[in-house]
């Protein structure tokens, strides 16, 4: 019997900054980030954005850096696979509820989003004009 994950911590998810992209499902997920954060000694939490499992760390920079290190380190252990490691400051995913953030802005127009392969970037899907 699988369990779903609790959601993404309030205060991670509203001022965590982004690290890393993920593709796996949730249980794995949850456990590989759990685990990834008990190493690192640091807030990391996570959710999904149009599909992709965004990890999120809250702290400075020496933390978040931590984070990253442990994350490698344990890349191997993912059932599922690291999509894209984000720099500092780097924009993120979409996040439902953090609208005025500056680096979470989407076309008025948006029907959804989604990791585009090319570029790493999120891109979203408009809703055609009318004629």
């Amino acid at each position: 019997m699988s369990t779903t994950p609790a959601p993404c911590k309030p205060e991670i998810f509203k001022n965590g900054s982004p690290v890393a992209f993920v593709d796996g499902s949730s249980a794995p997920v949850e456990k590989w980030v759990q685990e990834v954060a008990r190493q690192a000694e640091a807030r990391v939490d996570w959710h999904y954005s149009g599909g992709v499992a965004q990890i999120l760390c809250l702290g400075d920079v020496v933390s978040r850096s931590r984070v990253l290190v442990v994350m490698k380190k344990l890349e191997d252990q993912l059932d599922g696979r690291v999509m894209r490691y984000l720099n500092q400051g780097e924009k993120g995913l979409y996040r439902r509820g953090d609208e005025d953030n500056p680096l979470q802005q989407v076309p008025e127009d948006a029907i959804g989003g989604f990791l585009n392969p090319l570029t790493g970037e999120q891109d979203f899907i408009t809703r055609p004009k009318e004629s």
